[in-house]
């Protein structure tokens, strides 16, 4: 099912400190080219669209020319940046029921592609996080930034330094690097098909000094029903699904998909707006989505890939999936 997937707003106003903080650069005319709405910024637990946050992350490191950018970004990141999962992970018992709602919750931090699951074996534990077939892999900065903000949680509740004994990452082989075994200070393997990180079972059953297990039960029913209100999307779902039937005509305009909807042009904005997003975000994810499909599929040339997703040539599509996942159709192919 293609649906329309959004990342907390709190990422981006991080993305935005930092390239103040560390760079020097302004992130105000950035968002505004891009048009993030920063009055969510402050408001807790709103959240923007993935494809904008994907044009974030790929501007940052080009404004930058920093390919390390995610580094800097993971590290400024705090609990609080998290909602209601950053306080639910600081209120748990033991790192090993802080791995747990990780799992459980992923989705408040965004609702796309990765499925995490955490299992016990012998005298260790297994974090693994995989791809459904079609999904998008995030962009490499956003990894990046992901790594060092779960280690950084980790170290906030933990009274010493607690790391993986082992590393497997889906990183590619030529982004190797000595930076990644200085995070986590442990081997690592590089070109995997999972993110498999391993820890020993003492480290993540030790009680943490600052859990608060009322606490902890409530921010698990929030968490609970914010994931539930996540789903509320019932619109943007009906966009998406008219969008995959009607691209390949070429009549995917905003008019025809209202009409087809039963909907006026306008009726339609109001109502996407409300639910967070508007038709140009879900017109670029579902295009996106079908295009890494299709990619995968190997059934199709790039030609027809860019006439089947409403693109008048292939050097258009060429360049709107760059802009997307920062390669080439061709090089996402290969790699798939």
């Amino acid at each position: 099912m293609l649906y329309e997937p959004t990342t907390l707003a709190s990422v981006a106003r991080v993305i935005g400190e930092t390239l103040e903080a560390d760079y020097g650069i302004d992130p105000a005319p950035l968002f505004a080219k891009l048009k993030f709405d920063t009055g969510k910024f402050v408001r807790p637990g709103s959240r923007t669209p993935h494809v904008k946050m994907n044009e974030l992350w790929s501007s940052a490191v080009a404004m930058t020319g920093d390919l390390w950018f995610g580094f800097s970004v993971g590290g400024r990141a705090k609990p609080g940046d998290f909602f209601v999962l950053g306080h639910a992970w600081l209120a748990s018992s033991t790192l090993s029921g802080a791995f747990g709602r990780l799992c459980r919750y992923s989705h408040v931090i965004i609702t796309q592609s990765s499925e995490l699951s955490f299992e016990k074996q012998g005298d260790a534990y297994r974090l693994i996080e995989t791809y459904p077939d079609g999904a998008a892999r995030p962009q490499r900065a956003a990894k990046d930034a992901g790594f060092v903000a779960f280690l950084n949680l980790c170290d906030a509740v933990t009274q010493g330094v607690v790391r993986p004994t082992n590393v497997s990452l889906t990183v590619a082989p030529q982004d190797a690097s000595a930076r990644y075994e200085e995070l986590f200070k442990c081997p690592v393997s590089y070109g995997c098909e999972q993110e498999v990180w391993l820890f020993d079972a003492s480290d993540l059953e030790r009680p943490l000094s600052g859990s608060i297990p009322e606490v902890a039960e409530a921010t698990d029913r929030i968490a609970e029903n914010y994931i539930k209100s996540l789903d509320h999307s019932a619109v943007a779902t009906a966009v998406s699904r008219m969008l995959v039937q009607t691209l390949p005509s070429g009549r995917s305009d905003q008019e025809t998909i209202a009409s087809r909807l039963h909907r006026s042009r306008s009726t339609l904005q109001r109502q996407l707006s409300a639910e967070g997003t508007s038709y140009r975000d879900i017109l670029e994810t579902t295009r996106q989505a079908l295009a890494t499909r299709y990619l995968k599929e190997g059934e199709h040339s790039q030609a027809q890939i860019a006439f089947m997703i409403g693109f008048a040539d292939q050097s258009n599509f060429a360049r709107a999936f760059k802009r997307w996942t920062g390669v080439s159709p061709g090089e996402y192919q290969k790699a798939a």
